[in-house]
């Protein structure tokens, strides 16, 4: 029975960097009542709740349940804590957020999925990007038959291996995300994979994958990805090289083509010559100035009305998933796609794994390997 006064009391779990970001946005939502925020270290709860008003922390999520019995937890831990912290979550009957990615594998997806749907509880992921503005922009467009049918799907995702985490991977080769199945990938590709799942409906499309380093790093930086569907297929680019670092989809349509880039907040449509001859050079480049004049003016009115956020998406996810709890909605992201992309990303990982062990049992027997084209059983 949720509280007669239609808020929900919220506890947060894990208070490292992407905390401050769900607790900045927590509190936009009148919904939302934080109560307590729990870390393993005490000292990194209690500074959390002191920045954002929180009136409680802990470093037992028991005693914060004990004490302040929380509706909804967020988690935003590690991902190799989130299957244990989200089904002791689930067993002290909260509803869980739990932040991408959402498990290590597809095994530890299952039993988070499972104890939420025994427990008739609610349970989200934080695949935030598809709930950004622009990308609900585009996703209306889509339904409204403006780009017709996507039938390709690139999605790059761009990482600045020289900022602060970038370092501490670097000189710390324990770090949890080396530990990952897919390492540095795994904590980041959520983001690149959701954005094509959102337009390709295959439960487990072909995957064929490389990853690779480059510059002096001793661990995989760069990540190339493959998929087949049967209507559309996709590439992944994962570059730590490129500059300036990127988050952008591009899709292809029978009626149109449009990128979306989520730093600049902008969709570009591109659409079929009308003209002939040397005039096609012309309305083209036209139609490309007229396109970054809408874009422009939509972020200006946006600017204005302070509706431009970085986390923007996030916010709207929490609203939508709160809703779900509040009104027996459907949830924001279905327990099957939470699934579908935990599958798909471990069918990245493995693939990237046994290229690797191709190719270095090749190179140690001095044969020239062949062209790779492991797709998944």
């Amino acid at each position: 029975m949720m509280p007669a006064n239609r808020t929900l009391r919220i506890g947060l779990v894990g208070c490292g960097q992407i905390a401050d970001a769900h607790l900045g946005e927590l509190r936009k939502i009148p919904a939302a009542d934080i109560v307590a925020t729990c870390d393993s270290y005490l000292d990194l709860a209690e500074q959390a709740a002191a920045r954002f008003d929180v009136p409680a922390y802990f470093d037992s999520m028991d005693e914060m349940f004990r004490q302040t019995r929380p509706d909804v937890v967020h988690i935003t831990t590690p991902p190799h804590t989130h299957k244990d912290l989200t089904l002791a979550a689930l067993n002290a009957g909260a509803h869980v957020y739990v932040e991408k990615p959402f498990s290590t594998d597809v095994a530890e997806a299952d039993l988070m999925l499972d104890a939420a749907k025994a427990r008739g509880l609610q349970i989200c992921v934080g695949h935030d990007q598809l709930f950004d503005p622009v990308w609900e922009d585009l996703r209306r467009r889509y339904k409204n038959g403006e780009f017709g049918e996507i039938f390709h799907i690139d999605s790059v995702f761009g990482y600045d291996l020289s900022g602060p985490f970038g370092a501490l991977l670097s000189e710390d080769q324990q770090h949890w995300v080396h530990r990952l199945p897919g390492g540095l990938f795994q904590n980041n590709i959520s983001h690149a994979v959701y954005r094509i799942t959102d337009f390709m409906p295959d439960e487990r499309p072909e995957v064929w994958a490389h990853w690779f380093t480059l510059g002096k790093y001793t661990f995989p930086t760069d990540l190339r990805v493959m998929l087949k569907g049967e209507t559309c297929t996709a590439n992944v680019l994962f570059s730590s090289r490129a500059r300036p670092v990127q988050k952008v989809a591009r899709l292809y349509g029978t009626k149109a083509v449009v990128e979306v880039n989520l730093d600049a907040q902008t969709l570009r449509i591109e659409r079929p010559a009308s003209l002939r001859g040397p005039f096609v050079k012309l309305q083209l480049a036209y139609a490309q100035l007229k396109e970054a004049r809408r874009a422009f003016k939509w972020n200006a009115g946006r600017f204005v009305k302070s509706d431009i956020q970085f986390f923007g998406g996030m916010k709207r996810l929490f609203e939508l998933f709160y809703a779900s709890i509040l009104d027996g909605q459907t949830p924001p992201i279905l327990p099957n796609d939470i699934r579908r992309d935990t599958l798909i990303m471990d069918d990245i990982f493995r693939t990237c794994v046994e290229d690797a062990r191709r190719r270095s049992s090749a190179a140690a027997q001095h044969v020239t390997p062949a062209v790779l084209t492991g797709g998944v059983v």
